[in-house]
């Protein structure tokens, strides 16, 4: 019988944006924690500063009582000046940066094209576009440095048409489909220097999230049982995403992984 290996991070630290909220980002982030990376959870300002506060804190102390550092920050990651604040941070407490994991992205607006403000527009692209791509370009020099990188886009179901006809906002579909445009570009470009990138689109998974923290603990701990659904959960990315940054996955770059639909 050969028997898996499982994913060692030892050593390791994890940037993880977007991650204190519930979702992909979170059971990301507890996922990396247990298998032994240090984790740096990131979070804007999408909902209110008291109601955001209060989960980074509760998403925090749950890794804190992993037994693992965790470091948690708040920036927007579409704002150039606050990304290069939070990388500064994160190298004065640890002094590297081994993993960027890209959950952050736009809002939702389920209005046709012809009835979206502007500013509306222009929130998602610059979420989903210049915020992975900030955190990127002041992660990428660091990894350069240590020879070793791991970076985990988050896209979107067939990230160009197939997210343009199905998932309805123009705004979002375009956001995604430059994700797959930009890890394919930059796996050329970054693979001698041992960094990965790849981008996973996890269909309808992203939106079903865990009510509570506890859940989100238990999905973890008991993933197998999981498979049972006939939709993927955030712990199946959360998964997908370790597999990813492991060892196991260094010759693995500019794929695209999609998660079923049904």
């Amino acid at each position: 019988m050969v028997e898996i290996e499982h994913p060692d991070l030892k050593g390791k630290v994890a940037l993880v944006t977007g991650s204190t909220s519930g979702g992909m980002g979170r059971s990301t982030a507890f996922t990396l924690a247990k298998h032994g990376a240090a984790i740096v959870l990131n979070y804007g300002t999408n909902r209110s500063d008291t109601v955001a506060d209060k989960e980074a804190e509760a998403v925090r102390a749950t890794i804190e009582s992993m037994g693992r550092q965790v470091l948690l920050i708040k920036a927007d990651t579409r704002k150039p000046a606050e990304v290069s604040m939070m990388v500064k941070k994160v190298m004065e407490r640890f002094g590297r940066i081994d993993i960027l994991v890209n959950n952050a992205g736009g809002g939702w607006n389920p209005e046709s094209l012809t009835d979206t403000p502007f500013e509306q527009l222009q929130n998602v692209i610059e979420a989903e576009v210049y915020g992975a791509l900030n955190c990127i370009r002041e992660c990428l020099p660091v990894m350069r440095a240590n020879d070793w990188g791991r970076i985990v886009n988050l896209g979107v179901f067939g990230a160009g048409h197939w997210a343009a006809e199905n998932f309805g906002p123009i705004e979002y579909a375009l956001g995604k489909g430059a994700r797959a445009l930009l890890t394919r570009h930059l796996a050329l470009k970054e693979r001698k220097y041992n960094i990965t990138v790849n981008l996973i689109n996890p269909g309808p998974g992203h939106t079903a999230h865990f009510e509570s923290i506890q859940e989100a603990v238990s999905a973890m701990e008991h993933s197998q049982l999981w498979g049972k659904r006939k939709q993927a959960t955030p712990q199946d990315i959360a998964e997908a995403v370790l597999f990813l940054c492991s060892e196991q996955a260094r010759f693995i770059t500019g794929s695209h992984i999609a998660f079923s639909i049904e």
